[in-house]
């Protein structure tokens, strides 16, 4: 039974794969391809996750008539594609089997997501669902006029309000072609390379395989698209390393998962949620890798620099490491790295972002054939395009899922509504406004996938922000940072127990560690929303100013949280690092002199302490 499941889905994710280069080149409405794309989601969860796998026979039954529903939905939307298209929602009346097969699919999508997401995000959907039905027995600013149950599947489905918004639109135009690229990279010994590029590059360095950690993780995290598959990936090649050179297990587990969820915020790919970004705010892809850049390079610096400060501390010396055979892995393997590099360079020409993804995976197999050792086979070929397929229901089913919410928060007015209870909470106070929805991301984050934290904080939250002054890139760049952050903060982070996992280490104290180690991360979102600059928004005087100053300020932040430069500091001299840090990381420029003086103190200080134990020693 499950050779035949495996069987069978290998031949829907091929279909699959073929129908979306189809319509690369063909035009096709978006009301046609977004619920294929949502049935061919759907058809690979039911082969995949087994209704019950403990009961077989009922496994099957079950399974079985979910998937051959989903089918007949599809085939409803190709027989009737153009009514589907011209008709007025709201206006033209619906048929019976458009009613069945939409109320058939918020179901199956209710069910596909407690098999392959787990129950949360599925909870939040039913309770947006409930929400719309009984809105109006609410009291106060929550309440509404309530939702007739052929409206609601109306909204959700025959119209690009609800499932078929544009998280989904994000997922079957973009998403998806990225997700192919990322398994060919992953597949082929281009991933090789960024571990052996990471270990050359550190290999004479204090702390060099946490270092390698941190460089490998970033150039596949990209484009993993996953903060669990990067650690997962990357931990299992860069842990036994971390583990030889000296670092203790749970910070060399919380380094795994920071570095890998940072993955996801590092230009030019950064998973998935900055596609649908993209579509949301209306702005180029271009914009927001320039605008991503910055935060990327002081997040990557900063724990850089905090495994040089534990290395130090811990006595680490730079690993001795053979740079012949790496240096020979790079040389032999570098004419990989062209398609990134091809990516970026379409997408700068502003060639779509469909369009990029597909010639760039076409560049890396043809750069595949030029050598023997990683020549393709038309069979690995179709293997690994069925492989990213099948990855892409990772995002696919959280998109639709998010539809739904987005969906009802649209048409009962929830989202108004819901800036006025955060401009009331916050008394109109940024900062307030800030720090509850920072709390709020984490929390709706909790065990979801970037892509769906994001999309259901943005949606709520975003209008409330830009309602106090805030651009809208501003905004949706905070809300996707705090959505990353929601894989390592305790008490569901999946990143950080991914890594605990490989390491075998305690579940909270790797997801505290984690929060400790990337705590500049909680910071940085803070420092752009107040000064912009930092996403490159602004004169190129203010821009050089502000990353100067976060880079002063990371440096003591860094010292303050390990404990150690030049020696080991007590929780006195380490808290006065932190207040440095805060001073030169808050955009005033009263402050920022402030910093910079305390800071500078601070390290005469401690050099003045240094080199009177050196002399005390000698």
């Amino acid at each position: 039974m499950e050779k035949t499941r495996k069987h069978l889905a290998f031949w829907v994710s091929l279909c699959w794969l073929a129908g979306q280069i189809y319509i690369a080149f063909v035009p096709v409405q978006g009301m046609v391809i977004k619920p294929l794309h949502v049935g061919f989601a759907l058809l690979l969860v039911f082969l995949l996750k087994p209704f019950i796998k403990e009961k077989p026979l009922l496994s099957a039954f079950v399974d079985a008539v979910c998937f051959l529903i989903t089918f007949a939905f599809m085939a409803h939307i190709v027989l009737n594609s153009v009514r589907i298209v011209e008709r007025i929602p709201f206006v033209d009346d619906l048929f019976y089997f458009d009613k069945f097969f939409a109320f058939a699919l918020v179901i199956l999508l209710m069910e596909a997501g407690r098999r392959y997401l787990g129950w949360s995000m599925t909870i939040i959907a039913v309770i947006f669902m409930l929400y719309s039905f009984f809105g109006r027995s609410l009291p106060g600013i929550l309440s509404h006029q309530g939702v007739d149950l052929i409206s609601f599947v109306e909204n959700q489905v025959m119209t690009t309000g609800g499932i078929f918004s544009s998280p989904i639109a994000a997922s079957a135009d973009t998403i998806f072609y990225f997700m192919i690229f990322g398994a060919f990279l992953a597949a082929t010994p281009a991933g090789k390379l960024f571990v052996s590029i990471a270990k050359y590059a550190t290999r004479n360095s204090i702390g060099g395989p946490g270092k390698a950690s941190i460089l490998a993780s970033g150039l596949f995290g990209m484009i993993s698209g996953s903060a669990a598959a990067n650690v997962a990936s990357v931990g299992v090649i860069t842990y036994p390393m971390m583990k030889k050179g000296g670092f203790k297990p749970v910070f060399s587990a919380a380094l795994l998962a920071t570095a890998g969820t940072g993955g996801q915020l590092i230009p030019p790919v950064m998973g998935a949620s900055a596609f649908i970004m993209a579509d949301m705010i209306g702005i180029s892809y271009f914009k927001i890798i320039l605008c991503a850049t910055l935060p990327a390079l002081l997040y990557v610096g900063s724990l850089l620099w905090e495994v040089h400060l534990e290395a130090s501390k811990q006595e680490i010396k730079p690993e001795e490491i053979d740079a012949k055979e790496h240096l020979a892995v790079i040389k032999g393997y570098l004419h990989l790295m062209l398609p990134i590099v091809a990516l970026v360079v379409l997408i700068a020409m502003g060639r779509s972002l469909m369009y990029s993804a597909l010639a760039s995976t076409v560049v890396l197999i043809l750069l595949c054939q030029i050598k023997k050792d990683t020549r393709l086979s038309l069979k690995e070929i179709i293997d690994m395009g069925g492989d990213g397929t099948k990855a892409s229901v990772i995002v696919a089913l959280p998109c639709a899922l998010a539809g739904i919410v987005i969906g009802e928060v649209v048409f009962t007015g929830l989202g108004l509504r819901f800036s006025a209870v955060i401009a009331s909470f916050s008394a109109n106070s940024l900062l307030l406004a800030l720090l509850l929805s920072t709390v709020m991301i984490i929390i709706m984050g909790m065990g979801m996938p970037t892509s769906a934290a994001y999309i259901m904080s943005a949606v709520l939250l975003a209008p409330a922000m830009q309602n106090l002054g805030v651009e809208a890139i501003v905004a949706h760049m905070f809300i996707f940072y705090f959505a990353n952050m929601s894989m390592i903060t305790p008490p569901v982070a999946i990143a950080s127990y991914t890594a605990a996992g490989i390491a075998e280490t305690g579940l909270w104290e790797t997801g505290i560690e984690a929060v400790r180690l990337a705590i500049i991360l909680f910071l940085i979102p803070f420092i752009f929303v107040y000064n912009p600059a930092l996403l490159g928004l602004g004169s190129i005087p203010a821009i050089a100013w502000v990353f100067f100053t976060c880079v002063m300020g990371i440096m003591g932040l860094g010292i303050g949280v390990i404990g150690y430069w030049k020696g080991d500091m007590g929780w006195p001299m380490r808290t006065l690092f932190i207040v440095a840090a805060l001073l030169l990381i808050v955009p005033e420029t009263i402050s920022d002199i402030a910093g910079l003086a305390i800071l500078f103190a601070l390290i005469f200080v401690q050099l003045k302490r240094s080199r009177a134990a050196v002399q005390s020693g000698s």
